[in-house]
């Protein structure tokens, strides 16, 4: 049983990391529609430093994760070195199922699978 939040989100807001698991789950417990859902998700994520953080964190996080975390930063413009850093992490021959997040404009550019 682990009581402690995991390393990777030490440095991390209770929303942010709520934001990882959203990301993680593919916005699958969401009440919302698709559209709504990807535009609160973009909404939440509209903050350059908590970006940062979330970029930093996601590194241990599955593939997925940092995909569609990548494609929502494209769409709001984010950091292009950030960006950059979770397309390298990233196999450039697997495509990643985004769920209810592949309405995200940049998901096929993240490897959203169809």
């Amino acid at each position: 049983m682990r009581t402690r939040r995991p390393r990777n989100r030490e440095n991390l807001s209770e929303r942010e990391s709520a934001l990882l698991e959203l990301l993680r789950d593919r916005a699958r417990t969401s009440d919302l529609g698709a559209a709504d859902t990807c535009a609160r998700l973009l909404d939440m994520l509209d903050d350059p430093r908590a970006f940062a953080r979330l970029t930093r964190a996601a590194a241990d996080e599955p593939p997925r994760v940092r995909a569609i975390l990548g494609a929502a930063g494209e769409q709001l413009g984010m950091d292009a070195r950030l960006l950059k850093k979770l397309r390298a992490s990233l196999n450039p021959l697997t495509r990643f199922d985004f769920g209810t997040l592949k309405c995200l404009q940049a998901a096929d550019r993240w490897q959203a699978s169809r």
